[in-house]
């Protein structure tokens, strides 16, 4: 304890408070800013990785065929695992001209989904160790947060139809192989930019951050030192919290499946295999902002 000039007591702050407040005087709360920055970059690479996977496969196709029986008994082996994972359902293309291309595509999905699961572990592990963090981003930040999204879009966008004015103008000489590698090639890349521009606008909004972390707290033990009112209150926000989790996994599920099923199912196989899986996330989307918006409202009016 210190004592002012008038001999009151003061409390002095403790060494961990100290480095907190150093920490919050620099802007940035828990190293919150830095996590965001590489959860947007590892998002956004995770999902262009798999995409490049396919694009990579349909470039393979282009080399002269080559059967070889090494790689046919990689893809009977694969064909098999696949066979007894959906009960027969799914199946290879019959005609293995280039099977390379399917492994190639495999090992894309393989490396994207593991980019993609280690960082949804880190953003989980951050969460629980910060379950809240107040405002601290100035509107100027978070303007510049929403203006790099909006930058992000439009080269995004620009890209993809660029490409594919392209293919239209002069694709219909080239292989089909190319003009799928291509157009794959420039949805990678519109892609990593939707998403990076989208998660570091949406990190500057800290109530979706705390909102979200609702979902990794234990419900009997959420709120036992606050008032009925308060523990009320945040029982019906973690709900809403609960609902917008369960809503993302059926539509990313549902999602998944139904682009397996277009790019594998003998009687279904398209090009645009990936339409389902966009369409699913964009319901998600809406729905969820729509959700978020109403428990923001309700529940933290005041929060910026």
């Amino acid at each position: 304890m210190d004592t002012k000039k008038d001999g009151s007591a003061v409390a002095t702050p403790t060494a961990q408070e100290s480095t907190l407040q150093q920490i919050a005087a620099h802007g940035d709360y828990f190293g919150y800013d830095v996590h965001m920055r590489r959860r947007a970059l590892r998002l956004a690479t995770g999902v262009a990785v798999i995409i490049l996977g396919f694009a990579a496969g349909g470039f393979f196709a282009l080399l002269p065929e080559r059967n070889t029986a090494d790689v046919e008994e990689i893809v009977k082996g694969i064909n098999k695992l696949i066979g007894l994972m959906t009960h027969e359902i799914v199946e290879l293309p019959e005609v293995q001209k280039h099977p390379e291309t399917f492994i190639i595509e495999i090992i894309g999905i393989l490396i994207g989904y593991t980019i993609l699961k280690h960082t949804s572990e880190d953003h989980d592990d951050y969460c629980r160790a910060f379950r809240r963090i107040e405002q601290f981003y100035t509107p100027r930040a978070r303007r510049q947060g929403w203006e790099l999204n909006t930058l992000c879009v439009i080269l995004a966008t620009a890209i993809i139809i660029s490409v594919h004015a392209v293919i239209m103008r002069w694709g219909m000489t080239w292989s089909a192989p190319l003009v799928g590698g291509l157009s794959r090639l420039s949805i990678a890349a519109g892609c990593w930019l939707y998403i990076y521009g989208f998660v570091m606008g949406a990190r500057t909004n800290l109530f979706l951050y705390n909102f979200k972390a609702l979902r990794l707290i234990n419900i009997y033990e959420l709120g036992v030192s606050e008032s009925d009112e308060r523990r009320e209150i945040q029982l019906a926000e973690k709900k809403l919290c609960d609902f917008s989790s369960s809503l993302t996994s059926f539509a990313t599920f549902f999602g998944i499946l139904g682009a397996l099923a277009l790019y594998f199912l003998p009687t279904l196989r398209t090009t645009y295999f990936w339409m389902p899986l966009a369409g699913a996330l964009v319901v998600t989307i809406v729905i969820k902002w729509i959700v978020i918006h109403y428990a923001k409202t309700k529940y933290e009016p005041d929060f910026d």
